[in-house]
């Protein structure tokens, strides 16, 4: 295993920086073979990790990432990089948007083993011609690095299925070393990544999730006002009075144009990012708010995940987030310079149906379900996406999703990058397993979006709420947010008492086995295996009702 000294040897001579601890021991525990869970916060340098590890290690150290600005980001970085030897570091990168000669050059490449990182986007996994590219490489795979791990487990925000592929692909390569990386994963979020990703013994590094720097507050809307006025209205007062650059978060692309027009009458630069603009359009959007000749982007989720401008000095969100998982990462890409920055919550309770609506549509029927089993059962052992999609008359993607239950299930065995293996008749009750699947990821999905109301509405700490929801127990107040300040409660230097909860194994009566997350004096917080989020009052562990497993 390399040194400590050696890694920071390395880390200075690569990149001119010197590592965190939480940076170095997941280097370390990388070196040493064990695979690796990162949680750390927004802009704490996680591509540094897969950056030295990976050069340390010496072979092909494969990176997935879920966005293509992003990878472009990190093809940039890395390009600039000047390995131990003095040539330059070898990168490319994998995706849809890439014309043929060029894909067909990092092809060539990949097998001849002459490069140093692969970036690929999600959906390369489910590739033919990239799987068999990455098991024939010349060059060993040591490494494979899972970026915005979150995004594999169905408690995160945002759940891929395109990411499922991952541990046959790591397989395929050789088994190397796994590291996820993500900067917001509560307890069950990390336990999920780890199975999902069949990681063995992994380590897991959580770093402070606490952002001092941050001042949270949430300003309600006058509910005398239609919603989309209400909302706008108080978003661009909120706007107004702080300072930018700023990002504002909407729940539409039609409140990002909306509330982008209402900010230019304003006298402020701005402008609406959303997946519904031309990639041309967006590219300029986004270079244009980096080199500061925009004051303001609207957004909806689709803006700023990798993305690295230090001084944004005000997040925004319109209207309730579908998760605090997706509000803890977006709220996060203010003050990264250190500086103070303010992260603003635009409270209406009629928004909470956007994301209701928007969980529920990712739900698949019943019949659904039912049509693509008897297409599996009725075709031979082996059997395409595209076959049981004709069969069944579902599309594609949905397919997809069913197999996917079904592979989690352990009825089905993938087999290649398009087909799956059917070794024995499925169990009868093979649609009432996935549908019972279903109902829990729904009975989830419902919890997250009602912490999010929670914390919007609660009168407590708001930084105390939203650490607990991530198994943080942070002894109030922080005498940095809207209630602090209204309670005139200042932050005290901290006690010598270990009130911290994170991790604790309990049973409810009523919802089973879960994972204590914090609590206090008002509330507990409990992920429940079943349903999700709870919170509960703190007498709950002495009525009885919920036991110490």
């Amino acid at each position: 295993m390399t040194k400590p000294t050696a890694i920071e040897e390395l880390a200075s001579t690569l990149l001119g920086v010197s590592l965190r601890a939480s940076q170095r021991g997941a280097i370390e525990s990388i070196l040493s073979g064990r695979d690796t869970l990162a949680v750390l916060p927004t802009g704490s340098g996680k591509s540094a990790i897969y950056q030295v590890a990976g050069l340390a290690l010496g072979g092909l150290t494969v990176v997935v990432s879920p966005l293509i600005a992003l990878q472009r980001d990190q093809l940039r970085s890395l390009t600039a990089l000047i390995r131990g030897d003095g040539a330059p570091v070898r990168a490319a990168m994998l995706n849809s948007t890439q014309r043929t000669a060029q894909r067909a050059g990092v092809l060539a490449d990949l097998s001849a083993g002459t490069l140093d990182f692969l970036l690929l986007s999600p959906e390369q996994l489910g590739n033919a011609e990239t799987h068999t590219a990455l098991a024939e490489t010349q060059r060993p795979v040591t490494l494979v690095a899972v970026d915005e791990a979150h995004l594999v487990s169905e408690w995160g925000h945002d759940f891929r299925p395109e990411y499922l592929n991952l541990p046959a692909t790591i397989e395929a390569v050789g088994r190397p070393a796994v590291l996820a990386l993500t900067a917001t994963a509560a307890p069950p979020v990390q336990a999920d990544i780890t199975r999902q990703l069949k990681m063995r013994a992994p380590h897991v590094i959580v770093a402070d999730f606490d952002r001092p720097n941050i001042d949270l507050a949430v300003r309600r809307t006058r509910n005398s006002l239609p919603e989309a006025q209400a909302i706008d209205d108080r978003t661009v007062e909120v706007v107004i009075d702080h300072e930018t650059p700023a990002l504002v978060y909407a729940l539409s692309h039609v409140r990002c144009e909306s509330l982008a027009e209402r900010l230019s009458l304003d006298s402020l630069r701005a402008a609406a990012y959303h997946a519904g603009l031309p990639a041309a359009q967006r590219s300029d959007i986004q270079d244009r708010f980096f080199s500061g000749r925009l004051d303001v982007i609207v957004a909806t989720s689709a803006f700023g995940m990798g993305i690295d401008k230090s001084d944004v000095r005000t997040v925004v969100h319109a209207g309730v987030p579908g998760s605090l998982d997706e509000y803890y990462q977006e709220i996060g890409r203010a003050g990264r310079d250190g500086q103070p920055a303010h992260a603003v919550l635009v409270y209406d309770p009629r928004t909470v149906r956007i994301p209701r609506l928007l969980a529920a549509r990712s739900r698949i029927s019943a019949a659904t379900i039912h049509a693509v089993v008897d297409a599996l059962e009725a075709a031979n052992a082996r059997v395409t996406l595209r076959a049981l999609a004709d069969t069944s008359k579902v599309n594609v993607r949905t397919v997809q999703r069913v197999v996917d239950e079904l592979l989690e299930l352990g009825v089905l065995e993938p087999d290649g990058t398009d087909a799956v293996q059917r070794r024995q008749p499925l169990p009868a009750d093979t649609g009432a397993q996935i549908s019972a699947v279903g109902d829990r990821r729904q009975a989830i999905l419902a919890s997250q979006i009602d912490a999010a109301r929670h914390y919007g509405e609660s009168v407590h700490c708001r930084r105390a709420e939203l650490l607990g929801y991530f198994g943080e127990n942070y002894p109030p107040p922080c005498g940095s947010c809207d209630n602090d300040r209204a309670s005139g409660a200042l932050r005290e230097p901290a006690s010598d008492v270990d009130h911290s909860t994170g991790g604790v194994r309990v049973r409810h009566q009523v919802w089973g086995t879960g994972t204590l997350l914090s609590q206090d004096d008002h509330e507990l917080v409990v992920a429940f295996d079943s349903v999700g989020y709870r919170h509960l009052v703190a007498a709950s562990l002495h009525n009885g009702l919920l036991t110490l497993v």
